[in-house]
């Protein structure tokens, strides 16, 4: 067996396997800083999804912070997105005051890096740049390589398998780098204004360009002000938020009938209005008396205001399990930083399966960061 031959199995089983391996790292350089993140999915047919995420290189998936069923009953704790699935994305959420403290200081690092990027941070991006740049021409080399190794004397396997190792090569080469846009190069850890297409028109949203793929754009610190929803049955969300502490108090009434007693808290610097609570779970069916279930609010809130009011006619709740003697309840949701530390350890979870599937809608400005498909954002104005 000539050693020609031999370098032929050992150059095609180690370029196999750093091939494969690269594939299988080779996540979406925009998506995958979301790993780990709590974020809110906004699909293209208006339906929100909130959970914490995971980042596959085929995929993406939620995992839910409450308890969920799908319509068939069955009891489901993640959304899977496969490649179809993500193409119905129309816009994610990462929500500075919806993170853990340990993921808002990991996002600050982020934003700072971008904000202002260090020596090695360019030199790292210049050298993907020169793979983008150069991959073609890389290829090109391979090929003149190759080429002579076929000569005479040569053996075989290379002479048979040479279209192969090109293309596991340029295989490779691909995965360091990512597409190549001068425009949106030239404007990368800078503030840019991105119009993203709504309908028949287009919402411009400012904030730092800190990434791009073929596929998705991410826009760092933006300020935004819109009408949003959260789900009052889900308290480990509610104890997630740094601008609301939620107390409830569930009891009967004079008439021995439940209600839900709400103080809401506000923190924030911006002011927040509280618009309505309405009934209603997108994730499965409901029935009549939850979607038609409203109470409205309609109250600004400033830094230190808090809001009191009572919820009535409340949609069926599942009171197995419960012990009536226990009524009136009594359980709050505060933001890690507001709890003193002899109160860190909650059994709120347990009450979460009696509270009724309401959902909080309010305006407010916040700071988030946006993950965009290129299909429906495009790099408007330069913001510095």
């Amino acid at each position: 067996m000539d050693n020609i031959f031999l370098l032929t199995i050992g150059f095609i089983f180690l370029g196999a396997l750093f091939s494969n391996v690269m594939k299988w790292r080779n996540k979406d350089k925009v998506l995958k800083d979301l790993q780990g993140f709590q974020t809110t999915f906004e699909m293209q047919d208006g339906k929100h999804i909130w959970g914490k995420t995971q980042v596959y290189t085929n995929g993406l998936e939620l995992y839910f912070s409450k308890a969920a069923k799908n319509a068939t009953g069955d009891a489901i704790n993640s959304y899977v997105f496969f490649r179809d699935d993500i193409d119905n994305i129309r816009l994610i959420y990462r929500n500075h005051s919806e993170l853990s403290k340990d993921s808002q200081q990991l996002r600050e690092k982020e934003v700072a890096r971008v904000s202002s990027p260090s020596f090695w941070h360019r030199f790292k991006r210049n050298m993907r740049i020169f793979f983008n740049m150069f991959n073609d021409a890389i290829g090109e080399a391979l090929n003149v390589f190759l080429s002579r190794m076929k000569g005479a004397g040569s053996s075989a396997v290379l002479t048979t398998q040479s279209d192969y190792l090109k293309k596991m090569g340029t295989t490779a080469l691909s995965a360091v780098g990512n597409a190549y846009d001068p425009i949106l190069e030239r404007y990368v850890n800078h503030r840019v204004v991105v119009a993203l297409k709504e309908d028949d028109n287009y919402q411009e949203y400012c904030g730092y360009l800190k990434e791009y793929s073929s596929a998705w754009m991410s826009l760092l610190d933006c300020k935004v002000t819109r009408v949003r929803e959260i789900d009052l049955d889900d308290l480990s969300r509610l104890t997630l938020q740094r601008d609301l502490d939620f107390c409830y108090q569930l009891k009967f009434d004079s008439k021995s009938r439940l209600v839900l007693a709400v103080e809401i808290k506000y923190f924030g610097t911006e002011k927040v209005k509280l618009l309505l609570v309405k009934g209603g779970d997108d994730d499965k069916a409901v029935t009549e008396t939850t979607k038609s279930y409203q109470h409205k609010i309609n109250k600004t809130l400033t830094q230190g205001e808090s809001i009191k009011f009572t919820l009535k006619n409340l949609p069926e709740v599942d009171m197995q399990g419960l012990d009536l003697e226990l009524l009136p309840l009594k359980f709050e949701m505060i933001s890690e930083e507001r709890q003193p530390e002899i109160s860190r350890i909650s059994h709120n979870h347990q009450y979460q399966t009696i509270l009724p599937e309401l959902k909080l809608v309010l305006e407010s400005t916040y700071i988030t960061d946006l993950y965009m498909p290129r299909t429906l954002a495009v790099l408007r104005h330069g913001a510095d």
